[in-house]
Order: C-alpha cells, then sequence, then structure tokens
C-alpha cells in the first residue's frame, strides 16, 4: 500500500491553481445534501491554497501516485461471477489531482456490470473506521467491504459511502461511511469497491481510513427481530445481527437537517398520490418526517425517513437501500396465499379481520415437512398479516396495497418475511389422502431451519395450472414476462374453452413489442378457435397502460373507461371534492388522458372469465376496463391493489432512492379510484379442502361459469 506523505502532496501542488473547499449542499436526485456532523467524517482538509492535507491520523492513506499497481492493488473475489475486463480502472496524470499528480479512472464495463476493487491495509486489531474518498464526474456507487472467511464465523460486511456535503471549487465531492468495525486479526480482505455509471467514467482520489473512537461492535447471531441481543441500532436480519447505519449515508448535520426534511416533504407534497391517499396517508407521513428533525444517528434520521415513505401505504411507493439486501440463510420454499382453511377451522378459529393463510404450493425441497393445502396460523404469537403488517417501521422492502382491505401481498412475500424476520411460525399440518388436519399447530423456530441454499419455487398465486400438457409454465411456477395459452385440460374438447396465463402488462408503447404482440396473438386465437376464455392473472404485476387497454379489446365496443389527471398537470392536486368535480374533469381530459378501452371487431358472444389474486397498477386498470362488458365476469378472493397512478423515482448516492406514486384515476362518475381496489364479481377464496383435494377454487369457478355462458 503507497503511503503519500504531505511533503510529496506539497509538491505536487505547486504551480496549480488555486482552489476553494465549498462546505455546503451537494448531490442530486432525491436529495439536496449533506454536510456531516461529524468531523472525523471529514477525514482530510484543506491548505489556503486549496492543497489537501490528508488527515494526521489516518491508516490508510492512499493516493494513486506512479508507484501504485492496479493489478497488485486490485482485488479479485473468488465468488464473484463478473469480474471487470482490462482498462476499466486506469491511472491519470492531472495537475488537480487531490494528492499525487495523478489520479484514478473508471470506466464503466456496461456489458458486464462489473465493480472495481482497490485493497487497503488496516492494522491486525479490532477497531472502528469512517472511510472516506474523493470522486468527480458523473456518480459512483462506493462501499467499503470487510470480507471474513467461512470458517471465522463472521459475515462479510459493506458500508457505503454517500455525501458528506463538502465539494471543492474545481468539481471534487468528499463521500464517507458511517462508523464500520473491522476485526483486522481475521479479516481475509478489506477493499473499496467501486461502480460507475456516467459513460465517460469517474475520477476517484484520497481514499482514506480514520480510526473513531466507539466501542467495537461485535458480530453476533441472533433468534428474530425481537431479540434484543442485536442492540440499539442493529437489526436481526436471517438469523444475523446487522448494523443498520452500515447501508445508508451518514446523519446530516444539524445546520442542514431541517433544510433536507423541508425538501423531503415538499417532494411528498408537491408529487404524492391523488384523492384519498393524500387525504388519509400524507399527514401521517408528514408528521413522522418532523420527528427526523432531531434525530441523533445516521439510523434514526434514514430509517425514519423510509418508515415515513412506508407510511404512505401505497403500492407504488417504497424507499429503498441495501439494509435489505442480505443473503438468506435458509430456505422455505413453499408459497402462502389467502383463503378459506375450512378443513382446520375446528382446530384454529378464523381471525375476525384477516383472511386464513394457506400454502398454494411448494417446491421439492426446502420445505421441512409443510404441504400445498397446509394452514400457517401465526408468526411470533400472531396472524401472520397482522405480524407482517407490525414491520412496517424497519421493513425496508415493505409492499403494500393501496386499498385498506387487501393484503394479498403480505401474503406473497410472507416467507422472505418469515425467514429474515421471524422467530417463530406455527403451522397446521393437514393429509391430502384424509383430509383431515391435525389438532395442533408445529411450531417452528427460524434460528434452528438447516442453513440451505438453492432456488425457490416462484409464487404466483396458481396452486395449479390447466392448460393442455405441453402449454404450461415449469415447475417452478416460472411465469415472469411468459404468455402461455391454449385449450384448457379440464373441460371437453367440443366446448373449446381456452385460456391464456401470464403476469406482466408492460407493453411499453411500442405495438410491436413483446407483450402486446403476445397480447394480440392471443386474442386472434381466441376470436377464431375458443367458445369461452379463462385469463389467469393472479400475479398481476401491472406495466403500461397500452398493453392493459389491448387486452379489453376482446371483449367490449370502443369507450374511454377513465382519464388519468396527473399531479404533474396541477401539482400538490388532492383531487375532485365533489362528484360534479370528478365529472368536470373527466369531460375535459378524456381527449388527452382517457383510458381509451374496447375496439369496434370485439367479441359481443365471447365469455371470458378473468382470474386475479394480486394485482395492481396497470393490472388495476385492465380488469376496470375489463367490468361491465356484458360477457365478462372477475374472480379473485379480495379487491385489486386500487393503484391507480404512476410514479416518479428519485435517485440518491449509496444505494438510496424513493419511488413516489403521483396522480389519480378518474371515472366517468366522477370518482376518485386510487385507493379504491376492483372489486370481483365472484368473491371466491381458495377453499383447503380445495387444495387438499388438488382443486383450485378460483379456476373451478371460473371454468363453470364459462362453460354455462358458451359462444354458440
Amino acid at each position: 500500500m503507497t503511503q503519500n506523505t504531505l511533503a510529496a502532496a506539497a509538491a505536487v501542488r505547486r504551480g496549480r491553481r488555486r482552489r476553494w473547499l465549498l462546505a455546503g449542499l451537494c448531490g442530486a436526485g432525491l436529495m439536496a445534501g449533506q454536510l456531516v456532523g461529524e468531523r472525523a467524517a471529514m477525514a482530510g482538509d484543506f491548505d489556503a491554497l486549496g492543497g489537501y492535507l490528508p488527515a494526521p491520523d489516518a491508516v490508510v492513506t492512499q493516493g494513486f501516485a506512479a508507484g501504485f499497481d492496479i493489478e497488485k492493488e486490485r482485488y479479485l473475489p473468488s465468488d464473484v461471477k463478473v469480474q471487470c475486463v482490462a482498462n476499466t480502472m486506469a491511472l491519470k496524470p492531472a495537475d488537480d489531482a487531490l494528492m499525487a499528480g495523478q489520479l484514478l479512472l473508471l470506466t464503466p464495463s456496461v456489458a458486464d456490470r462489473c465493480s472495481e476493487r482497490v485493497l487497503v491495509t488496516l492494522p491486525k486489531t479490532q477497531g472502528s473506521y469512517r472511510a472516506s474518498v474523493w470522486m468527480r464526474h458523473g456518480s459512483v456507487d462506493a462501499q467499503v467491504l470487510v470480507k471474513y472467511p467461512a470458517e471465522s464465523g463472521l459475515r462479510t460486511s459493506a458500508a457505503t459511502l454517500a455525501p458528506t456535503g463538502r465539494v471543492t471549487s474545481d468539481g471534487w465531492v468528499e463521500l464517507a461511511s458511517n462508523v464500520f468495525p473491522v476485526d483486522g486479526a481475521v479479516a481475509a480482505a478489506v477493499y473499496l469497491r467501486v461502480s460507475v455509471f456516467d459513460s465517460q467514467g469517474s475520477e476517484i482520489d484520497a481514499l482514506e481510513l480514520t480510526p473513531v473512537k466507539a466501542p467495537y461492535w461485535q458480530q453476533r447471531a441472533c433468534t428474530g427481530l425481537a431479540d434484543p441481543v442485536c442492540g440499539e441500532g442493529a437489526l436481526c436480519i436471517h438469523n444475523y445481527c446487522r448494523l443498520g447505519r452500515l447501508s445508508l449515508p451518514p446523519l446530516p448535520h444539524a445546520l442542514i437537517r431541517d433544510t433536507m426534511v423541508d425538501v423531503m416533504q415538499s417532494q411528498l407534497r408537491v408529487f404524492f398520490g391523488g384523492q384519498k391517499t393524500r387525504t388519509e396517508n400524507l399527514p401521517h407521513a408528514l408528521a413522522m418526517l418532523d420527528t427526523i428533525r432531531s434525530a441523533k444517528n445516521a439510523w434514526q434520521f434514514w430509517n425514519g425517513w423510509g418508515y415515513a415513505i412506508r407510511l404512505l401505504h401505497d403500492w407504488h411507493t417504497r424507499a429503498d437501500s441495501s439494509v435489505v439486501r442480505v443473503s438468506r440463510r435458509a430456505r422455505l420454499n413453499v408459497c402462502f396465499f389467502e383463503g378459506d382453511g375450512d378443513s382446520s377451522v375446528a382446530a384454529w378459529p378464523k381471525h375476525p379481520k384477516y383472511r386464513d393463510i394457506l400454502v398454494s404450493h411448494t417446491g421439492n425441497a426446502g420445505t421441512h415437512g409443510i404441504r400445498q393445502g397446509d394452514r400457517l396460523v401465526a408468526v411470533d404469537g400472531q396472524h401472520p398479516v397482522a405480524w407482517a403488517l407490525s414491520l412496517k417501521d424497519v421493513d425496508w422492502g415493505w409492499w403494500q396495497a393501496d386499498d385498506n382491505d387487501v393484503y394479498s401481498e403480505m401474503a406473497e412475500r410472507m416467507r422472505g418475511l418469515i425467514l429474515a424476520y421471524a422467530t417463530s411460525f406455527s403451522v397446521l399440518h393437514c393429509d391430502s389422502v384424509t383430509q383431515t388436519c391435525a389438532d395442533v399447530p408445529q411450531t417452528y423456530l427460524t434460528a434452528e431451519l438447516p442453513d440451505e441454499g438453492g432456488s425457490q419455487v416462484r409464487c404466483d398465486n396458481r396452486p395449479f395450472y390447466h392448460l393442455a400438457a405441453g402449454n404450461n409454465p415449469n415447475a417452478n411456477h416460472s411465469v415472469g414476462f411468459g404468455f402461455f395459452r391454449g385449450p384448457v385440460a379440464d373441460a371437453p374438447p367440443e366446448d373449446m374453452v381456452y385460456s391464456l396465463v401470464w403476469d406482466t402488462l408492460y407493453g411499453g408503447g411500442d405495438p410491436n413489442g413483446y407483450v402486446n404482440t403476445h397480447i394480440k396473438d392471443a386474442i386472434t386465437d381466441f376470436k377464431a378457435n375458443a367458445r369461452g376464455v379463462i385469463l389467469d392473472h393472479r400475479a398481476g404485476n401491472g406495466g403500461t397502460l397500452d398493453a392493459a387497454e389491448l387486452v379489453t379489446t376482446l371483449v367490449r365496443p370502443p369507450d374511454t373507461a377513465l382519464i388519468f389527471y396527473s399531479p404533474m398537470q396541477r401539482a400538490g392536486f388532492a383531487g375532485p371534492t365533489t362528484a360534479a368535480d370528478g365529472i368536470a374533469l373527466f369531460e375535459q381530459f378524456k381527449s388527452v388522458s382517457g383510458m381509451t378501452v374496447g375496439a369496434p371487431d370485439y367479441d359481443a358472444d365471447m365469455p371470458v372469465a378473468l382470474v386475479l389474486h394480486r394485482d395492481g397498477s396497470a393490472s388495476d386498470y385492465m380488469p376496470f376496463g375489463m367490468q361491465g362488458a356484458a360477457k365478462v365476469k372477475l374472480f379473485a378472493p379480495a379487491a385489486t391493489a386500487g393503484a391507480f397512478s404512476t410514479f416518479f423515482e428519485f435517485s440518491y448516492w449509496g444505494g438510496v432512492s424513493l419511488r413516489l406514486a403521483s396522480g389519480d384515476a378518474i371515472a366517468a362518475d366522477g370518482s376518485a379510484l386510487l385507493g379504491h381496489g376492483v372489486q370481483p364479481d365472484f368473491l371466491v377464496l381458495p377453499k383447503q379442502s380445495d387444495l387438499l383435494a388438488g382443486k383450485d377454487t378460483l379456476y373451478e369457478a371460473a371454468l363453470a361459469w364459462v362453460q354455462t355462458e358458451l359462444k354458440p
């Protein structure tokens, strides 16, 4: 490791133009920036002429002088699948380099999406450190990683670097981490990992690691989120304590914190939501943001911000960070959904509010004896949905429907939530042969599940597929962007009942694109060959309005179903206050932002059963546009998500980002639709008894209806 002395730094400053340090706002996108409160975060400083002065107590002071050997200092982990190609990291002479007349130029390898890694050397003792590096041009994603050998029992940790608020007049931006622990006697490698996103590349210089007088934080195992062993500011995720601050930017300085919170609140007031979500949810989020003005540390501030975003209670809205990017330790290779536990109600009564949680289907391994038709009755002593809702203040993977009565997303995420946060969960096992269930549930401790890797079956809310042989998704339930169609296997050939199984509506406005082509082909096929159709869209991932409109052309004449009124047309708009106001908006915008449904050549005689389970966004718009057609019926266990909006994305440094729902849909009757899911024509809950008998309740109901309405 090359150590640059103050004398060497001074030598390269001779004759160079003067620079100024601007200690203020910097950054782009999500936040205005931050001026870090702790002086130690600022590492090195600048003299009166703008020359860089490394921190005198730094244990690593890395410039990139002529003696720096890229190949020697580059770290290539053996367990990383994508390594950078040659020449993505190069030395570049520069008079305005901070330390040694030479800096490190990083050029992205777009095809490989690689990250470059620069080794550092730390003392062989336990200690706490803060890292900093200066960069300019474009943007970078930077972390300091501490990699431990498997036999040590310690987990590799990563400390994210984000802007401190210090910039120079010639464009250098300081990035720094929060305090992170290192057991130098055990660590296999400590290194800076940098990903570059600007096509022209980014420059870095003056990498420093400075010791911090803070108690050494010891990694340790834990039994679930409620385990106090992790201590304040740490979370038990996948049975191991994780320091929340490592994945987040530093705490903004008190001088600028109020301004940052003002910006956060302004974003929500201007861009967020529609009538229902702005009225019911926005005040809670704004109040939560006020509390972080007095935050004492980075975790309180940034997790408080994330919690405020989750309080917006919106399908499209989320705060994201690498807090949740933790590898799972065990497998729970089963899928859960809401249903009717009719076979086990005697052993475990129903909850007065939440539906029963059943095992929809499982994979071939890692099931721990859990089978299709079993019932998940409790997680950490609570109804599973109630338990999942209790995670809102810490779960950075939060995903919730806008409609207050819809919990399909909670059930679909249940296995991942259990593995990440639960101490225990209880399952009532059932026997498909005897059609009976146990009297007492089996309780599992998540910490005692065996360490096990491998793939997990996809959770798409479809316990079975029903197309003729060869047309169905694979046994892993991998629908994804696929489209599967053809005659169903459960009806006589003369009935000519066809089905389409698909999840995505990402048409993207291209009529010749992949998604829209498949939808068009399916409609052409159905019109030519079918007497009845079952559209199976039980994992409706949404997409774009054009694809949703296209599906409706099978079943109804042309019309305008709704208009989409974006806050970008009227920032901060809370929606129509009366039906008359809503109707006026509909009439005003139906020719410019309306959802156009139907087609002149629609098939008026075709019975179509649309089967739904967890559907939002364009997968809300599509059933709304289908419903009401003379020969269309919707089958589902609950309403859709009610996510009648679009969204904006704001990206910040260090993996922190914000996706914010915006706008509202207004129906022809003047009603604002955001937050109100599409109600099914037939409310059908998957029955536990049907699962045990190998039956698909929703599909069976849809098929029975279609067969009574067959096209002549």
